[in-house]
C-alpha cells in the first residue's frame, strides 16, 4: 500500500505543479500528523479560484494511470468556499482513497488554522506560488473553545440521561442506544477540554491519540455495550464521574 500511496502522491504533485492557476497545494491528514501507516488514505488540499480545474486535472491523470471506480462529491461541506471529492481506484488497496479539497480564497488569514500543529499536524507543502501558506504559517491560529456554561451543560446531560432511562425502562434498545451515545459524546466533550482543547470539536475521532491510554480504554468500554443493562450501568458510571469532576473543580 505504501508504494501505491507514494506513487499517487508523486502523480498528484506533478500534475498540480503543472497548472499555474493552482496557487498552492499541500498534503494533510495522516501525512501531516505523522500517523501515516499502511492503511492511511491520501489527503491533498489546494488553493485555486476554479475548483473544477483542479478536479478535472486529477481525474484526467487518475483515469490515465488507474480506473476510477467511485467519485464522491461532498454535498454539504462545513467550510466556506471549499469543494471536496473522494476517489477510489480499481486495483488499489482495499482501504485506500484520495481525499482532494479545493479552497477558493487567496487570503492567507483563511489558512492560519492549518498551521495549528496540535489540531492538524504540520502540512507537507507541495508548492506555494504566491507565499499564501508561508504568510499563514507566520501566525498559526489557535482554537479558543467557547466557555462552557456548566449549569446549562449539566442540565442538558440530565435531560438526556432521563430520556435514555425512560427508553431503557421501556426496553427499546435502539431508542436507548441513540440517547446513550449522546451521553458518551457529552462526556467526551468534557474530557476534550482537559486533554485536547485544540480539538474540542473533534468528538469521538482520534480518542486513542488525544487521551491518556486508560481514558481511551474507558471510552472504548462505554461503547462496547451488549445490552440495555450495560448501557444503564455505564450511564450511571458516567453520571457519577461527571459529579466527581464537578466537585473537584
Amino acid at each position: 500500500m505504501q508504494n501505491f500511496s507514494k506513487d499517487i502522491k508523486e502523480i498528484i504533485s506533478s500534475v498540480l505543479k503543472s497548472e499555474s492557476e493552482i496557487l498552492a497545494a499541500w498534503f494533510g491528514g495522516s501525512t501531516a500528523t505523522g500517523f501515516e501507516d499502511a492503511l492511511s488514505d491520501t489527503d491533498v488540499v489546494t488553493i485555486c479560484r476554479q475548483p473544477e480545474l483542479v478536479f478535472s486535472l486529477l481525474e484526467k491523470v487518475f483515469s490515465e494511470k488507474f480506473e476510477i471506480t467511485h467519485i464522491w462529491e461532498v454535498e454539504d461541506s462545513p467550510w466556506k468556499n471549499f469543494s471536496q471529492k473522494f476517489y477510489i481506484f480499481n486495483g488499489g488497496p482495499a482501504t485506500y482513497y484520495v481525499d482532494a479539497g479545493v479552497f477558493q480564497s487567496t487570503d492567507e488569514h483563511d489558512y492560519r488554522e492549518y498551521f495549528n500543529v496540535e489540531r492538524h499536524g504540520s502540512p507537507q507543502i507541495i508548492f506555494d506560488r504566491e507565499d499564501i501558506l508561508k504568510k499563514a504559517a507566520l501566525s498559526p491560529r489557535a482554537e479558543v473553545p467557547t466557555t462552557l456554561n456548566e449549569k446549562n451543560w449539566c442540565a442538558r446531560f440530565e435531560i438526556l440521561y432521563r430520556t435514555f432511562s425512560k427508553e431503557a425502562l421501556r426496553g427499546k434498545y435502539i431508542d436507548s442506544f441513540v440517547f446513550y451515545q449522546r451521553l458518551v459524546a457529552l462526556w467526551v466533550q468534557l474530557l476534550r477540554r482537559e486533554h485536547s482543547p485544540q480539538k474540542h470539536d473533534f468528538g469521538l475521532r482520534y480518542i486513542y491519540r488525544d487521551f491518556p491510554e486508560a481514558e481511551a480504554q474507558c471510552i472504548e468500554k462505554y461503547l462496547r455495550v451488549h445490552d440495555i443493562n450495560d448501557m444503564k450501568n455505564f450511564a450511571v458510571e458516567i453520571r457519577q464521574r461527571i459529579l466527581e469532576k464537578r466537585m473537584s473543580s
